[in-house]
């Protein structure tokens, strides 16, 4: 992974705040992972599947600094989260809102000191190390919106992140990592898809993962990833020289054939185990 550090703000990221005194509890049944356990020094990634497994959203719990949580969710899905998780509110004390006056931003290296500078909270992200720190600034602070950086880094992470790499209800957590970037905990009460998701985790042989190509030329979501003629899946989202991509594992560890996107050879490298 390149050791090039980043400072950006992520546009295609938005923040929801959740306050009151059951902020931490009413989805503490609800998602994969958290909220209970988040702190001014510790976020959580997490996500809400269906009761089918698959995943509709994945997002960061941060620490607001007040006793509340900031919800930094896919853009696109925003005002659909806040519905569902108004929805599962029920009884409980607490009060939602989208904060437009809000945004998330990332930075990694030497830039992490002007990120603390204007950051209302901030902490390592949880999913890797390759990925820096998250923070919640205010909408107006003077950040770049050039995310070359951080979407590398990521790619390099094996770390997947709606809607860049994937749309609502289209895969499973362990097709995009999930299990391997601390968004999942198995032991926790339950959530919502938690059927599925443990069975899966129990008899292990996940058949699908999320991996990272690198190679000659630009590479676009959508394209084919193949061995010979065997098909082994095609490219979630992808850059100069480099692409995350959904992989048959059982056929990539099969394959005696060099790995092709569009003709041109490509390496592969499998997300690791939880760090």
């Amino acid at each position: 992974m390149s050791d090039t550090g980043f400072l950006t703000r992520l546009s295609h990221r938005a923040v929801i705040h959740i306050t009151g005194a059951d902020a931490r509890d009413f989805l503490q049944r609800v998602v994969t992972n958290g909220p209970q356990g988040v702190t001014p020094g510790k976020v959580l990634g997490s996500a809400l599947l269906t009761p089918q497994g698959k995943v509709l959203a994945d997002f960061i719990f941060l620490d607001d600094g007040e006793g509340g949580l900031f919800v930094d969710v896919p853009a696109g899905e925003a005002d659909a989260l806040l519905k569902r998780f108004t929805l599962y509110r029920l009884r409980a004390k607490a009060e939602l809102g989208l904060r437009d006056d809000l945004a998330v931003a990332a930075a990694r290296g030497d830039a992490v000191a002007a990120l603390e500078a204007a950051a209302l909270t901030m902490a390592p992200d949880p999913r890797g190390p390759g990925l820096g720190m998250r923070a919640i600034v205010p909408a107006s602070a003077n950040i770049s919106d050039d995310t070359a950086g951080y979407f590398a880094a990521k790619a390099a992470a094996c770390v997947t992140e709606m809607p860049h790499d994937y749309g609502p209800a289209e895969v499973f957590s362990t097709d995009v990592n999930h299990d391997l970037l601390h968004m999942i905990n198995y032991k926790k009460g339950c959530f919502v898809g938690q059927e599925v998701a443990s069975r899966m985790h129990r008899k292990g042989g996940v058949r699908k993962r999320t991996v990272y190509l690198t190679g000659d030329g630009a590479f676009a979501s959508g394209l084919a990833v193949t061995a010979g003629e065997t098909p082994l899946g095609e490219i979630l989202s992808g850059g100069q020289g480099f692409a995350l991509a959904l992989l048959r594992v059982d056929r990539l560890e099969a394959a005696d054939q060099p790995v092709t996107v569009d003709g041109q050879p490509v390496s592969v490298q499998l997300p690791g185990p939880p760090s």
